[in-house]
């Protein structure tokens, strides 16, 4: 348990990372807590805290500049080839184009972007229609250390280009059968608008 930033686990060392992050400026977390910490003389330091808060004067960059050091340590901590599994609820463009870049710059390779549909609503989600209704669930993995090493010494070689593409599609799925029907589903990241998007 920990702040993610400042956690003690060795490198290489964790086989997956399930994470639900804060989501922007949804929820003022800390500041939920303040009647319960008043109450036991404690405060949260909210100083490393990942949200968009007016109060804390923290805005869209401080946020993804957050969620970047939260992204670099799990990937320091996730062994070379293992999938991180981030759960998403924002629906505004600024949140998602921010938690894309962070994960990027981490060094992670975003594979599968799936809906996550809970089946049951919230009150606000039932009550209010501009509520996000269902979340994302981002796929990424670490690559390989040897691909790493590979690409930062021949960075620019259009081979290490069609490396990745090779290396990405032994990472993503081949087949699926989502609605267990008999009838394949398209795999969206083997389509080849998608694997250049990856690949730049």
């Amino acid at each position: 348990t920990g702040s993610m930033p400042q956690v003690t686990v060795p490198d290489n060392s964790v086989d997956y990372v399930f994470t639900d992050p804060p989501f922007g400026g949804n929820l003022n977390y800390s500041e939920l807590n303040f009647i319960w910490e008043s109450w036991l003389k404690v405060q949260t330091n909210n100083k490393p805290e990942a949200v968009i808060n007016d109060t804390q004067k923290k805005g869209l960059n401080e946020y993804q500049f957050l969620m970047e050091k939260s992204f670099m340590e799990y990937y320091r901590v996730l062994k070379p080839n293992h999938w991180m599994t981030v759960e998403f609820h924002n629906s505004q463009n600024s949140i998602w184009n921010a938690i894309s870049e962070a994960l990027m710059r981490a060094g992670f390779v975003v594979a599968d972007i799936r809906v996550l549909d809970k089946k049951g609503v919230s009150f606000q989600q039932a009550t209010s229609s501009t509520a996000v209704k269902q979340d994302l669930v981002i796929s990424a993995y670490k690559p390989k250390e040897s691909f790493i090493r590979e690409f930062q010494k021949n960075a620019g070689d259009p081979e290490m280009a069609w490396e990745f593409v090779r290396q990405h599609l032994r990472n993503v799925p081949v087949v699926a059968d989502g609605n267990h029907d008999g009838k394949l589903d398209v795999i969206a990241e083997r389509q080849d608008y998608l694997l250049f998007d990856r690949m730049v």
